[in-house]
């Protein structure tokens, strides 16, 4: 079986809440063998270089993923503002191998030799009963295309295994996101995850969010940065369908407006073949109206402005975590919940609602972070990358 633990302590300083969580979450094991842990911790601290190590001493040094919060930890009794939240995964059911790579070029592609590496890993944990292949991904915010990282990622690991993880966040600065890979702190680099388990694990991601304004086409793009739409600069464009929602745009290209604009009206991909439209959040806005996104939409793809409606945003945060359990099956021990820093916004306090929905269709504790951007793919999702979403990694633990 896989034995499931989560807690967030919150201390002085990085190294306490870190030890303080950890051993929460161990006790929770019943004994069984630690195999990862997934941890976040407020970018503010001080001593953040101590997380990993804090972590990993208390579980007899198993390797730390996980990185920076982007405004809020989740923990199984509720959400925290700061702290460290700590998930372990442990047992005779999993195992993991944790490998980096380097955040180098435009494509990414630096990172398809590391979950290649993965994949010989896995056909390994195959021979020894381990055939499910589930890989966790986490990248900083500020220093990924998101839409390029899963494009490396499935280059490496092949287009059916599942994905789930992140893009780490920080306090809205866009500047201090984060990743805990080796043992260390860094903003340059991707750390992924193989988890080989006896069992699937289930892994699914809603949004709820709604379609306003006019459906617009992108006529020009280049990476990350969307360019024009309707051949016009991309951020006048934006602007407009805000404020005729009825959007209070604030003036100005800065900073603040590209923040506002990522917690109120992102943006939509649509594609009459999903349910639901893939949701990119701005990161940044050039002089000539260039918007920098989380991750980068080609160029004849049809948009529209997006909002959030509590009760859609609500709903669709229990459908998530109803996919998730039935594609791990009965016996859900626990499970891993990456949501979008602008639901958290959106919703203010109602945002603990989301998270106990999510507890209670999962009938198990859940453990996780805010983060940038969100990552999650079953074997039968087209997309990978989105924002404004929550994604839910169901345990199994029966084996």
């Amino acid at each position: 079986m896989i034995a499931f633990g989560s807690a967030v302590a919150d201390a002085d300083s990085a190294r306490m809440a870190a030890q303080a969580a950890a051993e929460e979450a161990r006790g929770q094991l019943g004994g069984a063998r630690p195999a990862l842990a997934i941890s976040f911790a407020s970018p503010a601290y001080s001593d953040l270089g101590f997380v990993p190590g804090g972590v990993s001493s208390v579980l007899g040094g198993v390797p730390v993923v996980g990185g920076t919060s982007g405004g809020c930890l989740i923990g199984p009794n509720g959400v925290s503002a700061r702290g460290v939240s700590v998930v372990v995964l442990g047992g005779e059911g999993i195992e993991a191998k944790t490998v980096t790579a380097s955040l180098r070029s435009p494509s990414l592609l630096e990172v398809v030799p590391a979950a290649q590496a993965l994949t010989t890993a896995a056909e390994d944990a195959a021979t020894r009963g381990f055939p499910e292949f589930t890989c966790l991904v986490f990248a900083p915010g500020a220093g990924a295309d998101g839409e390029a990282l899963v494009a490396a990622v499935r280059k490496g690991v092949g287009s059916r295994v599942p994905l789930a993880g992140g893009l780490t966040g920080d306090d809205l600065t866009y500047d201090r996101t984060r990743v805990f890979a080796d043992g260390e702190v860094r903003g340059d680099c991707a750390v992924l995850t193989g988890l080989f388990t006896t069992r699937p694990l289930g892994v699914a991601a809603r949004h709820g969010y709604r379609p306003v304004g006019q459906t617009r086409r992108v006529t020009r793009s280049d990476g990350q940065w969307l360019v024009e739409l309707d051949g016009r600069p991309a951020f006048d464009v934006w602007a407009e369908d805000v404020r005729a929602a009825g959007g209070d745009m604030p003036a100005g290209r800065d900073h603040d407006v590209a923040v506002f604009l990522a917690n109120h009206f992102e943006i939509g991909v649509l594609d009459a073949t999903r349910p639901e439209a893939v949701v990119r959040c701005p990161l940044g806005i050039r002089s000539d109206g260039a918007v920098r996104l989380s991750g980068g939409i080609g160029e004849g793809k049809r948009t529209r402005v997006m909002v959030a409606a509590e009760n859609g945003v609500l709903e669709a945060s229990r459908e998530a975590a109803e996919a998730a359990r039935k594609a791990a099956g009965s016996g859900v021990g626990g499970a891993l919940v990456l949501a979008c820093t602008s639901r958290m916004v959106s919703l203010g306090s109602d945002f603990t609602r989301e998270t106990s929905a999510i507890a209670s269709a999962l009938d198990a504790p859940i453990g996780g972070v805010c983060v940038f951007g969100e990552i999650a793919r079953s074997r039968r999702d087209a997309d990978a990358f989105h924002n404004a979403t929550t994604v839910v990694l169901a345990i199994p633990s029966a084996s």
